[in-house]
């Protein structure tokens, strides 16, 4: 007779999938992570990973939340550093940069794959939120100390997406170090100053 899971149990497994989900990811690409892979490193049978998730999109789901909360997390972090509003934001936007570097399996798991088909985990719809606030609570510091001038609901977007639109090509091998560091200043110089009070 198999034993009974408490809710526990059920918890650290998922954990334990989701951990080696995300090993696999980050070394083989979304295309390398499957069921049969995945259960093999568990060392459990093929069909045990279908008792914790629907199938590989939900795992994919879950590694993305978890990859959102470790982002927020940092940036919660910057911003919670001494200092004056702009040196609070600065932190934020060198810990945005520092994470899709030091990262970049899980940033490209977080922004450049589609939504999975099921609808997404409430965890996912969670820490992408919980990531979106921290990219918007600097310059809502910023605004209200009288540096920016502007909706923080739209700056912080257009600041993520400036950052996003130098990253991305940066990790994809089409801008060099000293081009990316050049690119990253001024599109930031940019961006800021258009906000500037």
């Amino acid at each position: 007779m198999p034993r009974i899971l408490s809710e526990h149990d059920v918890a650290d497994f998922r954990e334990r999938l989701c951990e080696i989900a995300t090993r696999i990811f980050v070394t083989k690409g979304r295309d390398g992570l499957n069921m049969r892979e995945l259960a093999g490193q568990l060392g459990v049978s093929a069909m045990t990973p279908y008792r914790y998730f629907k199938d590989k999109e939900e795992i994919l789901a879950a590694i993305r939340a978890r990859a959102f909360g470790r982002f927020a997390d940092q940036l919660e972090k910057a911003l919670g550093t001494p200092g004056s509003a702009t040196e609070k934001s600065a932190a934020v936007g060198r810990a945005y940069v520092r994470f899709a570097l030091e990262e970049q399996a899980c940033y490209r798991l977080m922004f450049d794959i589609s939504k999975p088909r099921l609808a997404p985990l409430p965890e996912l719809f969670a820490s992408e939120a919980r990531a979106r606030a921290s990219m918007i609570d600097h310059v809502k510091l910023m605004v209200k100390e009288g540096h920016f001038r502007g909706d923080p609901e739209v700056i912080g977007p257009v600041l993520w997406a400036g950052l996003h639109g130098v990253v991305t090509p940066h990790l994809a091998g089409a801008l060099g170090a000293s081009e990316f560091e050049k690119l990253l200043g001024e599109t930031m110089r940019a961006l800021t100053g258009a906000y500037k009070s």
